[in-house]
């Protein structure tokens, strides 16, 4: 039962900000995770939302590969504000094509109810919006889950964003 109310959480968490009018958006996937017991592969998935030139809502999901697909899982969403310069002008023309992202969040992990704020930052993220695609290389997310009183690190080598809106297709050239 757990297991399939997962599924459905995962599956309504990538689709239905599908239909949402907004800036641009992307549907993010990598190798992530927030289990440190050596023993585990996770993968990460969501949906982004651009929400202004510098400020974007993240709507992501963690969940266990190997050796039990689905059996733990942290879902979250935050909302991340780019230091460097624009993600995206909301034009043809690109935002910055370097940049870091620092976001602020909540989670929720399902095989112990924990939940909490999380704070996250990807020291260096490529590409844009308009480019169609992103990498945001070495994301750490550090949180405190008040259920269960224990710190919650997260960490990912690279995530993927691929645009499904927003992007070079959108606008002539």
């Amino acid at each position: 039962m757990k297991r399939r109310l997962t599924l459905v959480l995962a599956a309504l968490l990538l689709a239905l900000p599908l239909a949402a009018d907004n800036h641009d958006i992307s549907l993010s996937f990598g190798l992530d995770n927030y289990s440190w017991t050596g023993r585990d592969y996770s993968f990460s998935y969501g949906v982004n939302l651009g929400l202004t030139s510098r400020l974007e809502m993240d709507i992501w999901g963690i969940s266990e590969i190997v050796p039990e697909p689905f059996s733990r899982n942290m879902f979250g969403i935050d909302f991340g504000y780019t230091l460097i310069g624009r993600r995206t002008s909301g034009t043809k023309i690109a935002g910055a094509g370097i940049n870091t992202l620092l976001s602020l969040g909540a989670f929720y992990i399902t095989e112990d109810n924990g939940a909490g704020p999380i704070l996250s930052i990807a020291p260096l993220t490529i590409g844009n919006p308009v480019t169609g695609r992103r990498e945001r290389l070495l994301k750490t997310g550090v949180g405190w889950d008040f259920v269960n009183s224990r710190l919650v690190v997260t960490f990912s080598f690279m995530n993927l964003d691929y645009y499904v809106r927003g992007s070079y297709r959108d606008y002539e050239f």
